[in-house]
Formats: structure tokens, C-alpha cells, sequence
């Protein structure tokens, strides 16, 4: 018998494996427990009794109904006292049970934390790349050695450590820190989340730490709510984005907190980041030679936590029979050149959508074969080239909608193996064409019209309303079978309040920049 080292139930030895994997339910010994009573045996120990041989056990005396009973002298006259072997052999014994049920722990709760997250920093020191920011001279550890942290946003692209410095810094200033994903919390957990933060300050006199992951997506009424705690001092803002704040942030956030930007870890710091990992996790294989290891390196371009994953990724596949270097360099390159559902995802259909845009057919070509090398989805790139179509060809030429539209047709209908110089043709095609943004910016001013004071409930006049000409005649309006002339009445239709207003430009953008664009 023993005690199983997670529910402390009597289980046979030879069923310990079972009763482990069974979530500690099923392969136990029935009945009461008693803990005191089947304790792993200790060599020359004796099996404990009940009454008063606890009281003995726990330096007590023993109670009244069993002073007659000559404990002590019956253990020696009835029991031997064990031989140094049988000692050993009991000890031996002892320990190989332990080690057993101990590696039975270990497989029981098996580690399945991915390695970004297991070996992610506790510490300043273990930050990689940002030396001017938390070095020994840096400019937040010094904030951080006063006690007294400002609000502040941390800018910088994926994987340079953001959320570990605002974890460090609440851990360090022994702070609660609670953490708001702005893509995926709602209005109201947002605002309960504020509440419990501010209510902090009047528990432990000290303000806690929100942070605020993708500052730059939360909505404005969440901008509203974090402002008012930020201003009355409730709590102290960790934003973190990788959108310059300047222009994606609300300017009263921005005015109210110091911004810092994280550098770019080089693909040096990278490569000894990686081999420090290596050696700390024993991930060791022939394949993970310091070549390769520069090759992950400068692969994920600046970024830890992909450097990381794919590290871990390719110790994994390193372990199958027959792999090579360059089959698993191919099998990295072909999933791992970005995230379809992350940041890297959108950086490169914008990066795709405005080299079209500016009439670059190389650099469309380029991100066009990186999405496709990747596994985006063909219909999603196709979806996108016919709004382009609309917003930046528009009137400099309508066919080539009608063509986009024909190339989702086909990509639908046969894939894209045989449809690839179909959408390739269709991407030149839109770069190398005329460019016109009139229609989608004289849309725009209407929509801009309509903001002001007035003007969306302004009167229709009565000519323009479905009625007979007689009450238009009636009204002193003009004659409706008459023809007009396309110049003499263009402006004659907008309500009285906005008479000689333009929102459609005369210019296509054709022979000067668009300010709307960045090329």
C-alpha cells in the first residue's frame, strides 16, 4: 500500500499508474482513511494501532482506558527488531517507491506552456535589445528604483518585450497589475476592470497598474473611461501599441503619460538570446548548429517571440527520422513567414493594397507571392483587388472591375494552382492603369457635408419631389419635360442651404499626389 502524492488516497503500488490516469477516481482501496496509518514504512518501524498508540505517537499520555495495556513492553517482547539488511533492503525499497510515484507526478501534469512563455524574463537583466530603456542605466529602471512609476506607452513592433516590462515593472514595485486586451474585452468589462483598479487605491494606498495591450484599438468610449481614471490618479497606465500614438491614441491619453519606444532586438542579440535558451531547456539536436541558429535569427526579423516559436518548432520537427537542414528551413519558411490571423497578416495586405495603390507592379508582385507562399486564402487578396478597383481606379477605367470580379469567378471555380497567373495578370494590370480617386472622394465630402450643422435635414426642394408638374408649375419651379443642359444645371438640385456647393473634384489625382495616400 501507499498514499497517491496527489489525493493522498491508498492505492496499490502495481496500480499507481493506473489511479494517476485515472484523475485520481478510480483503482483506491475502499473504505476510511487514515493517514497516520499507511504512511510509506520507514525501516524498523511497526505499523501504527488506533487509541492510545496516538496518544504515544504524539508524545501525549495515553488515556485512562488503556494505562493497563503495557504498550512498549509488548513491542519488545513480540516484535524483532529488524537486521541491518533487511534495513537496507526496506530503505532501498523506500526510495525506489518515491522515485516512482515522482515520475508519475511528472507525466501526470505534462508542461504544455509553449517556450515564449516558459522562458519569458523576470527580470530587467534577461531583457533583450532594450538597454536604453531597462539597462543598469536605462531610463524605466531608473523610474523604477524611485517607487514612483509615471503612466506611460510603450511603442514598439511585435515580440520586443512590451508586455514583459509592464509585468516586470508591477512585480518589482510589488504592484497588482491587471491586463486589458483592447481586441477582445467589452464595454463592460472594460469598465469593471477600471472600477476594481481604482478601488485598489483606497485598499492598499498605492495605485494599481492597468495595462493595456493594443492601446490603439480600444474604442472611444473605453478611451473616455481610462482617461478619467488616469487624470484623478486612480491608476497608472502601461499602454502598449504598435501604432505610432501620436496618431492612433486619443491626445489627452497621449499628453498625460511618457512615451517610450523599444528598439528592434538585432539578429545578434537574437542569436544569444537563442543559444542561452538552448542550453537552459537542453534543446539539443545536430540540426541546431549555430548556422541555423543565425538563420532563425534574422528570420524573424527583430522579433522574440517569433524567434522563439520558431526555435520550438524546429526542435520538434529535428526529432523526425529522415530529417535534413534544408527540409526543415523549408518547412519553416513555407507556414512561419507570417501569422494569417496577427499583425503580420495585415501588415502585408496593406503593404500589397498600397503598392497597387502607387503603381509599383514589383513590390505587388512581391507581397502578392509572399501571401500566397504563406497560405493566405486567394479569394480574400481577390476580395480586396475589387475594392480597389472602385477606390483607387474608379472612372480612369470601369472595365477592370468587371475583370476582378471575373478573377474571383475563376479562383472560385479552379483553384489557385491553375488560377496564379490569373490574379498575378490582374495585379499588374491595376498598377500599371490610371488612377482615379474622384468617386470615393466626392463620397466622402458628402459624408463630411452631412456632419454639418443643418445640412442632413435640410428641405428636398419642391421640384425634386414625385408629384405632378401642376404643383410644380404652382410653385413657380421649372417645367420637369424640359431637358436640361448637363452644364447650365449642375448645381440646380442641391436643397437651397447648399446651392454652389462642389463635393465631387475635377481633378483624378492623375498628375499630383493624393494627400490621402501614402506612397
Amino acid at each position: 500500500m501507499v498514499e497517491c502524492p496527489i489525493c493522498q488516497k491508498v492505492v496499490l503500488l502495481a496500480r499507481v499508474n493506473q489511479h494517476i490516469d485515472s484523475e485520481c477516481k478510480a483503482f483506491h482501496e475502499p473504505g476510511p482513511y487514515d493517514r497516520r496509518c499507511h504512511k510509506l514504512a520507514e525501516p524498523g518501524s511497526l505499523p501504527c494501532k488506533t487509541g492510545s498508540t496516538d496518544a504515544v505517537a504524539k508524545g501525549r499520555e495515553p488515556s485512562s482506558t488503556h494505562r493497563d495495556i503495557p504498550i512498549q513492553s509488548s513491542i519488545k517482547d513480540n516484535a524483532k527488531r529488524p537486521s541491518s539488511q533487511q534495513q537496507c533492503r526496506t530503505q532501498e525499497n523506500h526510495t525506489s517507491k518515491t522515485a516512482v510515484i515522482q515520475s508519475l507526478v511528472k507525466r501526470r501534469k505534462p508542461d504544455i506552456t509553449p517556450l515564449a512563455e516558459s522562458v519569458r524574463p523576470r527580470c530587467f537583466d534577461d531583457i533583450v535589445g532594450q538597454q536604453l530603456l531597462v539597462g543598469p542605466n536605462g531610463t524605466i529602471r531608473k523610474l523604477v528604483q524611485t517607487g514612483n512609476i509615471p503612466n506611460m506607452i510603450l511603442w514598439g513592433s511585435s515580440g520586443t518585450g512590451k508586455t514583459t516590462i509592464a509585468r516586470i515593472v508591477a512585480s518589482t514595485l510589488k504592484r497588482r497589475i491587471y491586463e486589458i486586451d483592447s481586441t477582445m474585452t467589452t464595454q463592460t468589462e472594460y469598465a469593471n476592470t477600471i472600477t476594481k483598479a481604482s478601488q485598489d487605491l483606497i485598499k492598499e494606498r498605492k495605485p494599481s497598474i492597468v495595462f493595456c495591450d493594443e492601446i490603439h484599438r480600444i474604442t472611444k468610449p473605453q478611451q473616455d473611461i481610462l482617461l478619467d481614471a488616469v487624470k484623478n490618479c486612480r491608476v497608472v497606465l502601461i499602454g502598449a501599441t504598435t501604432e505610432n500614438p501620436s496618431l492612433a491614441i486619443r491626445h489627452g491619453l497621449v499628453y498625460r503619460c511618457r512615451v517610450f519606444t523599444l528598439a528592434k532586438p538585432t539578429d545578434i542579440d537574437i542569436r544569444n538570446m537563442l543559444h542561452r535558451i538552448m542550453e537552459s531547456q537542453e534543446l539539443q539536436s545536430h540540426l541546431l548548429e549555430d548556422e541555423f541558429i543565425g538563420y532563425l535569427a534574422s528570420f524573424a526579423d527583430g522579433d522574440c517571440r517569433v524567434s522563439l516559436n520558431l526555435l520550438e518548432i524546429a526542435h520538434n520537427l529535428s526529432k523526425r527520422d529522415g530529417m535534413t537542414k534544408d527540409r526543415l528551413k523549408d518547412s519553416l519558411t513555407k507556414h512561419l513567414v507570417y501569422d494569417r490571423v496577427g499583425d503580420q497578416h495585415y501588415d502585408t495586405i496593406s503593404a500589397f493594397h498600397k503598392s497597387v495603390r502607387g503603381s509599383d507592379p514589383d513590390a505587388a508582385l512581391y507581397y502578392l507571392a509572399r501571401m500566397l507562399k504563406s497560405g493566405e486564402n486567394p479569394l480574400f487578396i481577390a476580395r480586396r483587388l475589387i475594392v480597389a478597383t472602385s477606390e483607387d481606379i474608379g472612372l480612369a477605367d470601369n472595365s477592370l472591375q468587371t475583370y476582378a470580379t471575373s478573377v474571383y469567378s475563376v479562383l472560385e471555380k479552379v483553384g489557385i494552382e491553375d488560377a496564379q497567373a490569373s490574379l498575378a495578370q490582374l495585379v499588374v494590370m491595376m498598377c500599371l492603369t490610371r488612377k482615379s480617386t474622384r468617386s470615393y472622394r466626392g463620397l466622402n465630402n458628402a459624408f463630411s457635408c452631412l456632419k454639418e450643422p443643418g445640412a442632413a435635414d435640410t428641405p428636398i426642394p419642391a421640384r425634386l419631389l414625385p408629384v405632378s408638374s401642376e404643383i410644380w408649375k404652382f410653385a413657380g419651379d421649372i417645367d420637369p419635360g424640359r431637358e436640361y443642359d448637363d452644364e447650365a444645371t449642375r448645381g440646380k438640385f442641391l436643397p437651397n442651404a447648399l446651392k454652389g456647393r462642389k463635393l465631387l473634384d475635377d481633378t483624378d489625382f492623375l498628375f499630383k499626389r493624393d494627400p490621402d495616400i501614402s506612397y
